[in-house]
């Protein structure tokens, strides 16, 4: 799952979506196995803690609606190979406020 940098706005709907892969190719999670954790930057504890995230095929996904501005990580994981592989990879992504003029 790449490391990838968004930005967003408090209130938007997102949906991060991520996949791993094992020499190109495309590996399907255990059901039932994928969890999404979301934190701000600078802080200890979690906002979203290993909450269910979906698995569509080989796609792990999970809706967050923005609630405050800052720098946020969100890690996705899920279990391969019947637990024997357990896999996270992070998105970091801002939210910021919109400003009007």
């Amino acid at each position: 799952m790449p490391n990838r940098k968004k930005s967003y706005y408090v209130g938007d709907v997102i949906t991060f979506r991520g996949t791993f892969e094992v020499d190109g190719d495309p590996q399907t999670p255990d059901a039932s196995s994928a969890t999404a954790t979301i934190k701000k930057l600078g802080t200890a504890a979690a906002i979203v803690k290993d909450v269910a995230a979906v698995i569509s095929t080989n796609q792990l996904q999970y809706k967050y609606t923005t609630t405050a501005a800052g720098r946020f990580s969100i890690f996705l994981s899920a279990e391969y190979g019947s637990g024997a592989d357990k896999r996270t990879g992070v998105i970091e992504f801002m939210v910021r406020v919109k400003e009007t003029h």
